[in-house]
């Protein structure tokens, strides 16, 4: 697959961006306004007994620390002529996928570099400005898994995004990664109280979490087992596919690509003042490659987010040929 082949996946995708707001309830159906269809598991909707029962055991921990999203769902489900069950697969969806993120200290703050990489088949790709009723307003992506959120930055400054780190355990029940995103952005104000707030959730499957301010950085390294945080070395904290705290390397070790794009983003500690610039070029490389154009390792979106200043700039796209357009003002 060349470059060339992958850009007709990417102009075929549904790319856009609006604005939801009100009661989650609303969020739901105005959400379902731009979305025809709710996407379903591979097999269908039906699920096999024993996924049905891990996902309604997950709906049951999300509805413990987040009852409203519950309502979202049924908005969803209301607006496009669904029955709720139908939804259930979004709670515990099993899917894994790849990812970079990164936090730079730079003479004028913290940045945050972030690529969204996966299959070509899962064309949807928004970028929704939320403000909810309760709740911080934040803006992030969503890929069609209802009332997630991938990555993105929210009214208090601060920057939430996660990677996948090795397949879900199926028979595990928790909050999927897509809801814990969306829970962080909406309810913590900084980075440390996502921090504690991250590790008291019932999480479902291996994930990796950047969590960014103006002040600090954290990557917290999560399994269903346990969690382990690492932050900024040399200035840089960089996050993608393998565990690298030692205790938990075991769950998720190193494998190639994902060690090719960690030394790549850690290799920006080795320049002298790097700045933006300096961190678009490391989204952007193909050497690694940061930016993918295979596919499962294809990049969907990239952002560059300064928390301190409360902006982040979405390239809708590969950044290598996509410009950092969508900007968004949140202080």
């Amino acid at each position: 697959m060349t470059r060339t082949d992958d850009l007709e996946y990417e102009l075929a995708a549904d790319y856009r961006s609006y604005h939801v707001d009100g009661s989650h309830y609303d969020i739901g159906v105005r959400t379902a306004g731009h979305s025809t269809t709710a996407i379903t598991p591979e097999a269908g909707i039906d699920l096999t007994p024993g996924a049905r029962a891990v996902a309604e055991e997950s709906r049951e921990a999300v509805a413990g620390v987040f009852p409203e999203l519950l309502e979202e769902f049924r908005g969803y489900a209301e607006a496009l002529d669904l029955p709720e069950a139908d939804l259930y697969w979004h709670f515990a969806p099993g899917v894994e996928g790849a990812c970079s993120a990164v936090a730079l200290e730079t003479d004028d703050g913290l940045l945050v570099g972030r690529n969204y990489d996966f299959f070509y088949d899962v064309t949807r790709r928004h970028l929704v400005y939320t403000t909810p009723e309760v709740g911080y307003a934040h803006v992030g992506t969503h890929e069609g898994l209802v009332g997630g959120r991938f990555d993105g930055l929210n009214e208090r400054g601060l920057f939430v995004a996660f990677t996948a780190a090795g397949e879900p355990d199926d028979s595990v029940a928790g909050m999927a990664f897509h809801l814990a995103v969306r829970y962080l952005l909406e309810r913590c104000d900084s980075a440390r109280d996502a921090l504690e707030t991250l590790r008291s959730l019932p999480l479902r499957e291996p994930k990796g979490y950047l969590l960014v301010d103006g002040d600090d950085a954290f990557v917290v390294e999560a399994h269903p087992e346990r969690t382990a945080v690492r932050e900024p070395t040399a200035g840089v904290l960089a996050l993608t596919n393998h565990f690298v705290d030692p205790a938990m390397t075991a769950y998720q070790p190193p494998w190639e690509n994902s060690q090719r794009r960690y030394e790549r983003l850690r290799a920006l500690a080795t320049l002298e003042s790097p700045g933006r610039d300096a961190l678009e070029s490391a989204l952007c490389d193909h050497d690694a490659p940061v930016c993918g154009h295979e596919d499962g390792l294809s990049t969907f979106w990239s952002c560059v987010a300064e928390p301190g200043a409360g902006t982040v700039t979405y390239a809708l796209g590969a950044p290598c040929r996509n410009a950092y357009a969508w900007r968004v003002d949140l202080l």
